[in-house]
């Protein structure tokens, strides 16, 4: 098959249009004012003394903004891997119960719109821009501060812009994904009315500090006197620790068992029950692959059915609902049907594990090419571990966004798991790369960062004929610089 036939079976999918493609000036400004908030290099000492002032600085500005985030209920969800799908789910059931919903997600794929959902849409380039407008001299305000309150960062600006559409829409609540930890990360100034805390693994040590213990007690941070919290299957010193600190601050947590959690059908497809706290739900399906998302499933049923008890009415059928219509592009995701693509989000060691746990159940037997980029903050050896017995071969690509990995050192990490990678710098380049060699029955799969499928889904929508040939097109070099819409200061490259 020639390169030009191949990639012809793109699978559409739903998001804003890239930044790159944006119409509007004035919103591609405003993109640039927020990332500039990150611009300056900072020492660990600077992170870790912005993060112990983050709430007293995000509290001044809110106040300053007229508390937005009193006008709505909040759930914060935490975790070190599967909280976007969670907060994805979430989100859908309570629409389909017929709620006024917001969800402030991150990093985004392409569109920095895609952080923020209200009201069964995301947030509009003029919409973002007025919200960033109004903001302006509140921001001014806390910069003066710097010296006592630290210097507003990305992550900060774009959680108080969140906060304030959803108040300026009318949602009546809110599904907020945390940053970075939870104790001291900027949506923790919310007082949330339930919290989950996703799969807990090693990931931002040199924030969060470097053993389970130190990550769970952060991440238990969301917890609250008297609201119920859901933590999904975790190794026992995490599970422990977020059952400690979870009861010395008065909430009561609800575990999924990684066992009981639900039954019936494949991982992969095909209906099956949940085993909720309440009662099961049964005859649900889901697009979302893989048993990791089974269980971000029965996470978000559990507090369905939570939130239920609590006065938020959530009939069975708006649970089944949700559930069946969530979309989560960037999550194992089919792109292209031939030659079959999959893309994927994982980008450290529990993330790569579910990953490649999922190659065994919905792609058994079959050849994989893994189309590999990673950022520099990001543990590669770890997530090489995990996949290494599951691939067949190994291309290795550098995405655009300025902390990805050269290739000539993320090449030496593959070839100490053992495999001899093949190097592709471009990554539109490496995916064609893929299709060229990998056999008719094989998969191409592309993982190792968000940022990477980001540029990848940008270059396929230059395929279907979108303006313009988006990330990664043939020719472009990737790497070495600042790219505005590429995630600055979120969760994945972390800045707290």
């Amino acid at each position: 098959m020639s390169l030009r036939a191949m990639g012809s079976g793109i699978v559409p999918w739903r998001l804003p249009p890239p930044d790159t493609y944006a119409s509007s000036d004035a919103y591609g400004a405003a993109i640039q004012r927020l990332y500039a908030f990150s611009e300056t290099p900072r020492t660990s000492a600077d992170v870790q003394l912005g993060r112990l002032r983050k709430l007293d600085r995000m509290k001044t500005l809110l106040d300053l903004l007229g508390a937005p985030q009193a006008r709505f209920a909040a759930i914060l969800v935490a975790g070190t891997k599967g909280k976007g799908s969670m907060a994805a789910l979430l989100t859908s059931i309570l629409e389909a119960a017929g709620y006024r919903v917001g969800r402030y997600t991150q990093p985004h794929l392409y569109s920095y719109r895609e952080r923020i959902w209200a009201c069964g849409r995301y947030v509009g380039q003029d919409e973002l821009v007025e919200e960033a407008q109004s903001m302006e001299g509140a921001v001014a305000l806390v910069q003066r501060a710097a010296s006592e309150l630290g210097p507003l960062t990305t992550f900060d600006a774009g959680t108080a812009l969140a906060l304030l559409h959803f108040s300026r829409v009318g949602v009546q609540i809110a599904v907020v994904e945390v940053g970075v930890g939870g104790a001291n990360d900027a949506t923790n100034v919310l007082e949330p009315i339930l919290a989950l805390i996703g799969p807990v693994g090693m990931d931002h040590t040199s924030t969060l500090g470097p053993t389970l213990t130190h990550i769970a007690r952060e991440k238990a941070g969301v917890a609250r006197c008297g609201i119920p919290v859901v933590m999904a299957p975790q190794e026992s010193e995490v599970q422990r620790t977020i059952r400690e600190a979870a009861s010395a601050r008065g909430a009561r947590v609800f575990e999924v068992d990684r066992a009981s959690a639900w039954s019936g059908g494949s991982p992969c497809m095909g209906r099956f029950t949940v085993h909720g706290p309440c009662a099961d739900v049964a005859d649900l399906q889901t697009s979302l692959a893989g048993r990791f998302q089974r269980e971000n499933v029965a996470m978000t049923v559990t507090a369905a059915q939570l939130l239920d008890a609590r006065g938020w009415s959530i009939p069975e059928d708006a649970i089944r609902q949700g559930v069946a219509s969530v979309h989560w592009p960037g999550r194992f995701q089919t792109v292209v049907t031939q030659p079959l693509t999959v893309v994927d989000g994982a980008h450290n060691g529990p993330a790569a594990r579910a990953l490649a746990a999922t190659v065994r159940e919905c792609l058994p037997a079959r050849p994989v090419t893994l189309v590999l980029g990673m950022t520099i903050d990001k543990d590669a050896h770890a997530f090489m571990e995990e996949v290494a017995p599951v691939v067949d071969r190994v291309i290795v690509t550098r995405g655009r966004h300025q902390r990805s990995t050269h290739t000539s050192a993320l090449a030496e990490v593959v070839r100490r798991a053992g495999v001899e990678p093949r190097i592709t710098p471009i990554p539109a380049d490496a995916v064609e790369d893929a299709w060229a060699i990998t056999p008719t029955d094989g998969v191409t799969l592309v993982s190792g960062s968000l940022f990477l499928v980001g540029d990848v889904l940008e270059w396929l929508l230059g395929r279907m004929g979108m303006r313009g040939q988006g990330s990664g097109a043939r020719g472009q070099e990737p790497g070495d610089r600042a790219v505005r819409g590429q995630g600055l200061g979120d969760g994945e490259v972390g800045e707290p």
